[in-house]
């Protein structure tokens, strides 16, 4: 199965990606799907709890200023 990754993703190679896909609101519970073996994408309430119980979240600014170093 071919990898989808879009041009600006960044990390390393077994790093997961994650994408909101506000397509899934209309069903009956939260859900995601597997796009490629290190892609998924998740309804958005799912987003809302991995970014809830992350231990850290970036700024804008500070992941600019990351990138100009």
């Amino acid at each position: 199965m071919p990898l989808y990754r879009h041009a600006e993703a960044s990390g390393g190679p077994d790093d997961i990606l994650v994408i909101e896909d506000w397509g899934m609101l209309g069903q009956d519970q939260p859900s995601f799907e597997f796009i490629d073996s290190r892609t998924i994408k998740a309804h958005p309430l799912i987003i809302e709890a991995l970014i809830a119980d992350s231990e850290r979240l970036w700024t804008l600014e500070e992941i600019l200023a990351d990138i100009e170093d």
